[in-house]
């Protein structure tokens, strides 16, 4: 299946994964996570969705944070409770991280019940997302969905998901819109910046993953304040940033078009406009920060589907995979639970 194709089928996917969690989860037990310190982690996409899940954590007041893998696979005690976020499950990092915390509450979220991670844990939440293509597109948002369902289960809060997939559809075809002034403005960039805030970290760098991995330009994710402290210094005509917010970034997707970088803003605020260099798509706004990674990653994979068009690279697959990264579906990797 194409990439870009895939990314449209998301209604759909995020549909089937909604039913799916739900039902699941209706089943599950999850006070066993209930506990001080609560660690998301994950590699590549799935670090940048970890951003995005502790961010809406922390907002409802628990202490809750992205560690990344590498930092866990030294077997450090760095949280009570450990989420392990793999599409595939077999995430070397990841499924270290889990087998080398063995006294924390561990649950796995991933499409596979028998994979390595999830045999890591002692829980496993499955994704239904179906296919996914290259870069993820699927896979992504339906690892938000579960992670973002299980967390409000744990928190007894009211379903904020259920609305998702028909936002998804209504965001998906908005966007679509601006994609062709999007792909005569940002091609043969030398550098893309993502910028966000909060969960829009996350956001901002899942959105730089897939430009890296779709159209083969070089981006990196900044959080906003962050970046106005020298990392925008090298931004130019040559280059194009991509922001994500209803804030600061207003103002700086102003200012960045003043100087004559191309930028694209993604935004729930009103009163902003498309200018000769800016490209602004609206997006709805949602109380859960959770789902609103969800409709704002929309844009940032249909652009990059559109920038990979751009330059001749369609459905281009992965020119380096590194024969560690993922274990072997033969190998035993059970845990003690």
């Amino acid at each position: 299946m194409s990439y870009r194709s895939t990314v449209l089928r998301q209604p759909q996917s995020l549909a089937d994964t909604y039913a799916s969690a739900r039902d699941e989860l209706a089943g599950m037990d999850l006070k066993s996570l209930d506990r001080p310190l609560i660690g998301v982690t994950g590699i590549g996409a799935s670090f940048a969705a970890a951003v995005v899940v502790t961010a809406e954590m922390q907002a409802q007041g628990r202490r809750a944070f992205a560690i990344r893998s590498v930092d866990m696979a030294a077997g450090h005690d760095l949280c009570d409770t450990l989420v392990g976020l793999s599409h595939r499950g077999r995430s070397v990092e990841t499924v270290a991280a889990l087998q080398k915390l063995p006294q924390a509450a561990r649950l796995a979220i991933t499409s596979d019940p028998e994979s390595p991670l999830a045999q890591a844990a002692n829980l496993h939440l499955k994704l239904a997302n179906g296919e996914d293509a290259t870069p993820s597109s699927t896979g992504y948002t339906a690892t938000l969905m579960a992670a973002g369902m299980a967390f409000e289960k744990l928190l007894g809060q009211a379903d904020s998901f259920g609305e998702v997939p028909a936002l998804t559809d209504s965001v998906l075809a908005a966007a679509a819109l601006k994609m062709k002034r999007l792909g005569q403005l940002m091609p043969a960039r030398r550098a893309i910046d993502c910028v966000g805030a909060g969960a829009a970290l996350g956001t901002a760098d899942g959105a730089s993953l897939l430009i890296r991995e779709a159209a083969r330009i070089a981006a990196s994710a900044y959080d906003t304040r962050h970046y106005l402290h020298g990392p925008m210094e090298s931004m130019d005509a040559n280059t194009a940033v991509v922001l994500f917010g209803a804030d600061r970034e207003v103002e700086l997707a102003l200012h960045l078009e003043r100087i004559g970088c191309p930028a694209l803003l993604v935004t729930t605020a009103g009163g902003v406009e498309d200018g000769e260099l800016l490209t602004v798509v609206k997006v709805p706004k949602v109380k859960n920060l959770i789902a609103q990674g969800i409709i704002d990653i929309l844009v940032a994979q249909l652009l990059a589907a559109e920038l990979s068009d751009a330059v001749g690279l369609t459905d281009t697959k992965f020119r380096y995979r590194m024969a560690d990264t993922k274990v072997p579906q033969t190998e035993t990797t059970a845990a003690p639970l």
